[in-house]
Parts: C-alpha cells; sequence; structure tokens
C-alpha cells in the first residue's frame, strides 16, 4: 500500500480547492470570499501550491490573476480528480457503492481502510 500522506509526498492536498478557486475567480480577493477564507490565508496556500512547480501558475494583470496555459490544463485535471473524489464518498455514503471507482490511484485503498475502521 502506498503512503500518499504530505509528510511523504510534500503535497498538501487543501490546496488543492484554493488552487481551483482562484483560477475560477481570476482574483484572491474573490477566491477568499468563495472558500470563506482570509485573503491572507489565500495568499499563503497560493505560494504554497506554486512552490510545488518550476514555472509559475500564474500572471499579475492589475488586480487579475490570468492563469498560464499549464495551470489551466492543470485546472482541468484536478476538477476532474475532486469530482470523482466526492462521487465516490457520496456514493459509499449513501450505500449504493460500497468499493470506490478503482482508475482513482490510491482512492480504493483509503475508502476500504475507512469503511474497516468504522
Amino acid at each position: 500500500m502506498n503512503n500518499y500522506s504530505r509528510a511523504n509526498t510534500g503535497i498538501d492536498l487543501n490546496l488543492i480547492p484554493v488552487f481551483i478557486e482562484i483560477v475560477r475567480c481570476g482574483s484572491m480577493a474573490k477566491a477568499s470570499l468563495r472558500l470563506e477564507m482570509s485573503r491572507p490565508a489565500v495568499s499563503l496556500a497560493l505560494k504554497r501550491f506554486n512552490q510545488l512547480f518550476d514555472e509559475p501558475l500564474f500572471f499579475r494583470k492589475g488586480l487579475y490573476l490570468e492563469p498560464t496555459e499549464k495551470a489551466l490544463a492543470l485546472t482541468s485535471s484536478l476538477e476532474i480528480l475532486m469530482g470523482e473524489i466526492h462521487d465516490n464518498i457520496a456514493a459509499v455514503n449513501s450505500g449504493k457503492n460500497k468499493t470506490p471507482a478503482q482508475n482513482v490511484p490510491g482512492l480504493g485503498n483509503i475508502m476500504q481502510r475507512s469503511e474497516s475502521s468504522l
């Protein structure tokens, strides 16, 4: 079983929804309102997320942030993965699907462990 913890990967998965919302809104101020987070917290989350990449994900255009092509492609992939995670959790919680989709790496093991601990 793989260990996908932040300690092992260096990736804080809590930063993903913040990144996606900044891309959607085009500004940290608007994203902070939608996420119900302070502007400094959103700014710090974006800074931490940017550190995972070799090149910037946004260009500043006045008050707005314009995502790069790399950021747009990444957002598309991350939105699909986040949707699959939410769908799998909802399916398990509703009792319709006792086994999460097998096409999400690592999710099957996570969900099986969480079900067995209940």
